[in-house]
């Protein structure tokens, strides 16, 4: 029963990574098996809609029956916890504080903090919350809303707040349609002097914004651009790793 189990979970996997369309043959090669062996465990899966057969090829691929499974295993995920180890990944590679960073209302919330290495820091704690145009890791938050809410955001909060003279509108709109074309933000003392934050968008497996990622370093410290390059790159790859990990797949997301 146990191996048998094995085997199916084995043919879902062989299907799922050359993602395209197999004779049994083909299968039975693959998996080392007899094309009886594999004909049985595909008839069972075609039942419930797992695999599909195209009768003109005679040929198997992955079901429309896995697309919700796949779905609501993402959605069992909680975002703390996938991105706990990514942050510990990220905070070890950049040598700094690494953030997750959410959306709540006008602002970005910090849920999950891992501390780099390093003993000067520009100290950010978890639960604190700051309005998403202000440093990197939230401006990528503000970048990938809606045009609407954006649209909202500047009414309600740069043009109406006093506390931010100085913002240019335009620039920061500019500013937002590059970050999105550029997947990440980088920004310079904007609400604590002399640090320097790298940013980058989390997507969920429904391609939605679930938050940002990212790190906060005394400027001093990347004082190259080279090395600037280098952080910013580790940065998207963690983004990018915590968004496969909920399900994310890159044309899911809107442009």
């Amino acid at each position: 029963m146990i191996q048998s189990l094995l085997r199916s979970m084995e043919l879902l996997e062989v299907l799922k990574e050359k993602n395209r369309n197999f004779s049994i043959a083909e299968l039975a090669e693959a998996m080392d098996l007899p094309p009886s062996t594999v004909h049985r465990i595909l008839q069972t899966f075609c039942e419930k809609k797992y695999v599909i057969r195209d009768d003109r090829s005679h040929t198997y691929r992955l079901g429309p029956a896995l697309i919700p499974l796949g779905k609501a295993a993402a959605r069992g995920i909680r975002l703390q916890d996938a991105a706990h180890g990514i942050l510990a990944q990220l905070a070890k590679q950049t040598k700094e504080d690494a953030y997750l960073v959410i959306p709540v209302g006008n602002k970005g919330l910090v849920i999950e903090k891992v501390d780099g290495p390093s003993h000067l820091k520009v100290v950010e704690e978890f639960g604190y919350e700051m309005y998403m145009h202000c440093g990197a890791i939230r401006k990528v938050l503000l970048a990938w809303q809606t045009p609407a809410f954006i649209d909202e955001y500047f009414k309600n909060i740069i043009l109406h707040d006093q506390a931010f003279p100085h913002v240019r509108p335009d620039d920061l709109r500019e500013e937002l349609k590059k970050i999105r074309q550029d997947g990440y933000a980088i920004t310079h003392g904007e609400y604590v002097t002399d640090a320097l934050g790298i940013g980058a968008p989390v997507f969920n497996s429904d391609g939605e914004l679930a938050g940002s990622i990212g790190i906060i370093a005394p400027e001093i410290r990347v004082d190259t651009p080279e090395f600037l390059d280098t952080q910013k790159d580790l940065v998207q790859f963690y983004a990018s790793s915590l968004s496969a990990d909920l399900g994310y797949e890159k044309h899911d997301v809107f442009q």
